[in-house]
C-alpha cells in the first residue's frame, strides 16, 4: 500500500512539473500559421500585395529544407514567409539559406525567425523592419 502511495505521489509531482514548464513556455512549441503572419502584419498597418514577378534565380524565394515561401510586395521590397512544420525545420532551413549564400554577396535584408516560421524583408529600411519585428512579436503575445 505505501508504495502505491509513493508511487502516486512521484506521478503527482511528475506531473506538476510538466505543467509548469508548459506555463512558463507556452508558446514553444505552437505552430504558427501563414494566416497568423499575414494578419498580424497587416494589423500593424504594413500593405501585403502578392509578389509574383520575381527571377527565380532570387535566393529570398528558392525552396528552404522542402518549403516554398509565400513572397510579397511590402513598399516595393520583397518580404518572404517560409512556414515550416516544426521549430527544427526552420532551423534547418535557415542553415540551408546560409550554406547557398556563404559565398555570395547578398543584398541587405533582415530574418525574423520564431518558432516554425523564418520570414525575410530584403531591404534595409529600418523603420519598416523594426515595425515588422513589432508585428510578428504579437504572435508570441499572450492572448
Amino acid at each position: 500500500m505505501r508504495r502505491l502511495l509513493f508511487l502516486v505521489l512521484v506521478l503527482s509531482v511528475m506531473g506538476a512539473c510538466s505543467q509548469q514548464e508548459t506555463k512558463e513556455n507556452p508558446t514553444e512549441m505552437k505552430k504558427f500559421t501563414l494566416k497568423e503572419v499575414e494578419t498580424v502584419i497587416t494589423e500593424q498597418g504594413i500593405k501585403l500585395h502578392n509578389e509574383t514577378d520575381l527571377p527565380s534565380e532570387n535566393v529570398f524565394i528558392q525552396e528552404l529544407n522542402g518549403m516554398t515561401p509565400e513572397v510579397y510586395k511590402v513598399k516595393s521590397h520583397t518580404l518572404s514567409v517560409y512556414v515550416f512544420s516544426s521549430t527544427s525545420d526552420r532551423e534547418k532551413g535557415l542553415q540551408k539559406f546560409e550554406e547557398k549564400t556563404a559565398k555570395a554577396e547578398v543584398v541587405e535584408h533582415k530574418a525574423y525567425e520564431m518558432n516554425n516560421i523564418l520570414v525575410f524583408y530584403i531591404s534595409d529600411d529600418e523603420n519598416m523592419q523594426n515595425r515588422l519585428f513589432e508585428a510578428l512579436q504579437e504572435l508570441d503575445a499572450p492572448k
